[in-house]
């Protein structure tokens, strides 16, 4: 099988490189291990992301940009903040219904007197 000539008439330079079955094989082995060195890259990045996501740590640094313990604490410490004061205001809102069932109960109350206190003005 013949290598197909250029438009120009003759073999280019590319050609006459790659007419050599050595730099073909070689040319092949490149890509292999190119190709076996991506998957292992690409296979130890999805373990190390399970690993540290089983053990709890976080991703700090993206790129140029990283944060840093005194951020991690600050935001833990508003976090904490905000927690105790939604403990706060539920403790809050228990004690409201409460009373606000508590007053429901005296208006029903006071209803039913009332009801009766017209019936017997009607009656006398």
């Amino acid at each position: 099988m013949a290598t197909t000539p250029s438009k120009r008439g003759g073999a280019n330079f590319i050609d006459s490189i790659f007419h050599n079955k050595g730099v073909v094989l070689a040319a092949r082995l490149l890509l292999v291990s190119a190709a076996v060195v991506l998957a292992m890259g690409g296979v130890y990045i999805v373990i190390s992301t399970g690993i540290r996501m089983a053990n709890g740590q976080w991703l700090r640094r993206v790129g140029p940009f990283e944060i840093g313990e005194k951020e991690i604490g600050d935001i833990e410490a508003e976090i904490a903040n905000w927690r105790k004061a939604a403990e706060a205001g539920e403790e809050e809102v228990e004690e409201l219904s409460r009373r606000l069932k508590a007053s429901d109960e005296l208006v029903e109350e006071l209803e039913q007197d009332m009801e009766k206190l017209h019936l017997n003005m009607d009656d006398g």
